[in-house]
């Protein structure tokens, strides 16, 4: 059973990590490219990068905060399969298309972050349930 601790540091690392990837190649998409690395560097904001590790850190723990894991078999709905295909669905599917593209960046990090909950406790030997 993987612990609250690793989910708050995977959720960190993947929420920060997204979302300083995306400010890059933002940064370097844009129509005036930087000409170098320490100028690449000065455009990154880090404390976006530090607000949406905080962000990955906190929905990371949601499966566990609705379904404590106080036992091996507490996995339920949220820790199930179906809620994850959900969850990725609900964030990538095509109708995010249709939303701004900040709106369409926190919701994908934040799912992404979920998922990595899920997808640390499917790697231990319960597994994950298919719906409950």
């Amino acid at each position: 059973m993987s612990n609250f601790s690793k989910h708050l540091t995977t959720g960190a690392a993947v929420g920060g990590g997204a979302n300083l990837l995306w400010q890059i190649v933002k940064i370097y998409n844009s129509p005036t490219p930087p000409r170098d690395f320490w100028e690449a560097l000065s455009l990154i904001d880090f404390g976006k990068v530090a607000a949406y590790a905080a962000i990955g850190a906190a929905v990371a723990s949601v499966p566990d905060l609705l379904e404590p894991a106080n036992h091996p078999n507490h996995r339920a709905l949220f820790h199930s399969l179906a809620v994850g295909g959900a969850v990725t669905y609900g964030a990538f599917g095509k109708h995010s298309k249709a939303w701004t593209e900040e709106d369409r960046h926190v919701t994908q990090i934040a799912a992404l972050s979920y998922l990595s909950h899920l997808f640390l406790d499917a790697h231990t030997p319960k597994g994950l349930p298919l719906v409950c």
